[in-house]
């Protein structure tokens, strides 16, 4: 008997898809991550890793990240002030991994993931952000998409895209090892 992909409930899955107040919006979130999993090799969005090289599942991260970008918001709210777009923050939470979907794959003799030909071919979250663009999601999101990794050329021009990168990086630390480099550079 062929084992069958499980359908993806968006919403069971990642629930903060409902804190998007603009549900037009929401709605256009979730196509996105549709369209991505009926094209991913994977079976089971729950085994999607975080990477290839960091083996944790890719939901709980994904939550977490956006459960740290929230409550940044409630302090720089709370303690200075300064307003932060939620539907933009949740929005592109959501969606800065979605392309792992189709960029990894599980390995044959089932001993991991590795990357496919679209995660070989393009930067991490390019084909996510290409997706999102399809789908009527805003350039601020897609932005943001593309620039959320260390590896992206560009770094992030909104408060949001900030917060979410940092975040990002802040849970692959708890999660994997820490990602980031200080070197001390002396000169004459």
């Amino acid at each position: 008997m062929l084992e069958t992909k499980k359908s993806l409930d968006l919403r069971a899955v990642l629930p903060e898809v409902d804190l998007i107040a603009d549900r037009g919006l929401a709605e256009k979130v979730v196509a996105v991550w549709e369209e991505l999993w009926e094209a991913s090799a994977w079976d089971d969005i729950t085994k999607v890793p975080t990477s290839p090289e960091i083996p944790y599942p890719h939901i709980p991260h994904n939550r977490s990240v956006i459960a740290m970008a929230l409550a940044v918001a409630d302090a720089f709210e709370r303690f200075h002030g300064v307003k932060v777009d939620r539907d933009l923050l949740v929005a592109a939470g959501l969606l800065q991994d979605a392309s792992k979907l189709v960029e990894t794959q599980p390995k044959s003799d089932g001993s991991g993931s590795e990357r496919t030909k679209k995660g070989k071919a393009y930067p991490h979250a390019f084909y996510a952000a290409h997706v999102a663009l399809k789908h009527g999601i805003p350039d601020e999101i897609c932005h943001i998409i593309v620039t959320h990794s260390p590896t992206a050329v560009n770094f992030p021009s909104s408060l949001e895209g900030k917060i979410l990168y940092y975040v990002d990086q802040i849970d692959v630390l708890g999660i994997h090892k820490d990602r980031w480099r200080k070197d001390l550079f002396i000169t004459k």
